[in-house]
C-alpha cells in the first residue's frame, strides 16, 4: 500500500457544545447518501426518536459529583464499535472508574446494526465523560496541501478495508484529542480491559529476562517461534560460523521472549538473545556517507523493502515517494543484517550495490526499565481494592525512573481470558436483583490463557508528546501505531510480559457474545470450531485476585445512577442479519 494516503490533517475545528458533544454534526442526509449510510441514519433516527421520548433520571449529586472532579486529570480513548451496545456500558464504567476515563470517541463501522448513541448520551448527560460519536465522514478522507478535503478514503469490504479503516481512525482520533489539549489516550477495543500487570504469586510467571546466557547454555541469535511446528529456529555463533540450528518441541511457551530462556522436549536449553538490543549498539544514527533515506520501512515479499525515499540521488524521486527495492542479502554490507526483526540505523544495498540508508526509527521508542527496577515497580503495583489509577502509576513511575521509560507510548502485553465462568465473590456483588455482576465480563470470566504467549500488544499514547505531523498519517497498525514512538512488534512472541506494569485482558465471552457482531470476519464469528480453540486457550489458569471495581462504581455512584449508566450491559437483544 502507498504511504502516500496516509497524509492526513485532522478535519477543522469540532462543534464542542459540552451538552451535546457526541450529536449528530457530522451526520446530515446528504454526506449519508454519499457515503453509502442510509441505513445507519434510519436506526441513529429511530433511536433519537425513542430517546426524545424517555426520562433519564440523573439526580443532583451525580452532577455536583462531575463537577468535582472535572478539574482532576483524566485519560482519553479511541474506540472503532460494530454491534457492541451490550459491551460498552461496562467498558466506560470499567475505564471510568480504573483508567480514569474522561473523554471518549466512538466510530461506527457501517456494517453495525445498532448505534450506541443512546449509551454515550447517558454518559455525555451527566457531564462525568465528553462523548463524541463519528462516522466515517470524519475521519476517511484526504487534505489537499492547502488544507481542503479531498476525495474520500475508498475502504473495500474485506479484511485489508477493515484494517484501513482502523489505522486512519486511530490517528485521526489521537490527533483530535491533541488538539483539544490531551494527554495520555488509551487505543484498545471494547471487549478489552486495562489493569495493572501485578505479578500474581498464585499463578505461573513468564521469568524476568537475564542479560546473558548461564554458562553451558548456548545462545540463539536471530530467532523466530515456529508456532506450526511448535520449535524455534535460530543461530548459535560457533567457532567457525553461525550454525543453524533449531529447537525441539518446547515444553513451555511462557519463556519466549528476548532474554528468556527456553526447554524444549528433549531437555536442552537455549538463551534467547535480545537481537534488538544488540543490533542497536552499531546502529548509526545518520548515513555515514550521502545517500538515499527510507523511512517508514516495511518488509515485503522477503527481499524486497519498500518505504518512503528522501534524498533519492539514483532515480531522482520526489521526497516521500513511496518505493520499493530488492535488496542483495548476499552483499558484504548486508551480512548479517537481514534478521528475524527489522531495525533501522543500517545500509543496504540493492541488486545495482546502491546504499540506501534504514532510518534509525527506534531512536524515540521509550527507554527500557532495567530488570530489577522492573520487578520492583511490579510488586509495588496496587490490589484492586486500594483506589489507585493507571494514571497515577503512570505518574509515580514517571517520577521515579524518567519520563522517558513510560513515554510516549506505552506498550501493553495482552492475556485472553476464555469462556470458563466463575461464581462471583461476595465482595462483588452490589444491591441483589438489581446489578448482576454475571453480566459484566471482568467479574464472571477469571480463567486466563498462560501469561507471556499472546503475541501483540495495544498501547497507551500520549499525544502531548507526539509532533502532529505524525497524527496525519494513516496509522502503521493496531498494535503499534507510530513507528518513530512505539516499538515494533512481532507476531510470535508477546511485548516483555514480565517487564510490564500494565497488562490489557481480552475477554473471549460467551458464543452467543462472539458471534453477535456482523463484519468482515462473520465465517471466523460464526465458527463453533474456532471459538472452542480460542476458549481452551483461555483456561490455563485463574485469576485469583479478582475486581473490586463495580462496587466502588456504585458506591461513588449511587445504586440508581448506576443502574442507569450500565442498563443493558451483557444483554445481547436480537439483530436483523438481512441489515
Amino acid at each position: 500500500m502507498k504511504r502516500q494516503s496516509r497524509h492526513l490533517r485532522s478535519r477543522s475545528s469540532m462543534h464542542r457544545d459540552n451538552k451535546f458533544l457526541l450529536l449528530l454534526h457530522n451526520i446530515s442526509l446528504g454526506r449519508l447518501f454519499f457515503s453509502g449510510a442510509v441505513l445507519y441514519l434510519l436506526v441513529v433516527g429511530v433511536l433519537v426518536n425513542h430517546l426524545s421520548h424517555l426520562h433519564i433520571s440523573i439526580d443532583k449529586s451525580l452532577h455536583e459529583f462531575a463537577a468535582h472532579n472535572k478539574h482532576k486529570e483524566g485519560a482519553s480513548a479511541c474506540l472503532l464499535v460494530n454491534d457492541e451496545n451490550p459491551r460498552l456500558p461496562e467498558w466506560i464504567a470499567y475505564h471510568y472508574h480504573t483508567l480514569p476515563l474522561r473523554s471518549l470517541t466512538v466510530a461506527v463501522d457501517p456494517s453495525s446494526r445498532s448505534s450506541p448513541l443512546g449509551i454515550l448520551q447517558r454518559w455525555n448527560d451527566t457531564g462525568l465523560v465528553e462523548m463524541q460519536l463519528w462516522n466515517d465522514d470524519d475521519y476517511l478522507y484526504e487534505i489537499a496541501a492547502n488544507g481542503a478535503k479531498k476525495e474520500r478514503i475508498k475502504v473495500t469490504p474485506d479484511v485489508h478495508g477493515h484494517r484501513l479503516r482502523q489505522n486512519h481512525f486511530i490517528n485521526k482520533c489521537m490527533l483530535d484529542f491533541k488538539r483539544r489539549n490531551k494527554q495520555w489516550v488509551l487505543l484498545i477495543d471494547v471487549d478489552e480491559y486495562i489493569t495493572f500487570n501485578r505479578i500474581d504469586d498464585n499463578n505461573q510467571e513468564p521469568d524476568f529476562p537475564v542479560e546473558k546466557a548461564p554458562d553451558g547454555i548456548p545462545t540463539l541469535m536471530d530467532w523466530t517461534w515456529d508456532s506450526s511446528k511448535g520449535v524455534i529456529e535460530g543461530w548459535i555463533d560457533t567457532l567457525s560460523s553461525p550454525t543453524k540450528v533449531a529447537t525441539g518441541s518446547l515444553v513451555s511457551q511462557m519463556q519466549i521472549q528476548p532474554g528468556g530462556i527456553v526447554t524444549d522436549s528433549t531437555g536442552d536449553s537455549y538463551y534467547l538473545r535480545d537481537d534488538r538490543a544488540v543490533r542497536d549498539l552499531d546502529a548509526l544514527d545518520q548515513p555515514p556517507e550521502p545517500m538515499p533515506i527510507l523511512k517508514y520501512v516495511m518488509e515485503d515479499s522477503g527481499d524486497k523493502l519498500c518505504g518512503e525515499i528522501f534524498n533519492d540521488v539514483y532515480n531522482e524521486h520526489v521526497d516521500k515517494s513511496w518505493v520499493c527495492l530488492t535488496v542483495d542479502w548476499e552483499a558484504p554490507v548486508n551480512e548479517q543484517k537481514k534478521t528475524n526483526i527489522f531495525h533501522g540505523g543500517y545500509v543496504v544495498e540493492d541488486l545495482q550495490q546502491r546504499k540506501y540508508f534504514l532510518e534509525k526509527e527506534q531512536a524515540l521508542w521509550p527507554k527500557r526499565l532495567a530488570v530489577e527496577d522492573a520487578k520492583e515497580a511490579r510488586e509495588r503495583l496496587p490490589r484492586v481494592d486500594e483506589r489507585k489509577t493507571i494514571l497515577d502509576v503512570v505518574k509515580e513511575e514517571s517520577n521515579r525512573h524518567g519520563y522517558e521509560t513510560m513515554g510516549p507510548c506505552i506498550t501493553m502485553p495482552r492475556l485472553r481470558y476464555g469462556s470458563f465462568e466463575v461464581q462471583p465473590e461476595a465482595a462483588t456483588v452490589v444491591t441483589p436483583g438489581e446489578i448482576d455482576p454475571k453480566n459484566f465480563v471482568t467479574l464472571r470470566y477469571r480463567w486466563h490463557g498462560a501469561k507471556g504467549v499472546y503475541a501483540y500488544g495495544k498501547t497507551m499514547i500520549d499525544v502531548s508528546q507526539i509532533p502532529t505531523e505524525e497524527l496525519q498519517v494513516e496509522a502503521e497498525n493496531v498494535h503499534a501505531p507510530l513507528c518513530h514512538y512505539c516499538p515494533r512488534q512481532e507476531w510470535y512472541y508477546s511485548p516483555q510480559y514480565a517487564t510490564s506494569l500494565f497488562r490489557v485482558n481480552h475477554y473471549l465471552d460467551s458464543f452467543e457474545a462472539y458471534t453477535y457482531r456482523k463484519d468482515i470476519r462473520v465465517e471466523l464469528r460464526q465458527s463453533v470450531d474456532r471459538y472452542n480453540t480460542l476458549a481452551k486457550e483461555g483456561n490455563h489458569s485463574m485469576d485469583t485476585e479478582g475486581s473490586h471495581w463495580l462496587q466502588e462504581f456504585v458506591q461513588d455512584m449511587g445504586s440508581e445512577n448506576a443502574k442507569m449508566l450500565l442498563a443493558g450491559a451483557g444483554s445481547f437483544p436480537r439483530l436483523d442479519w438481512s441489515l
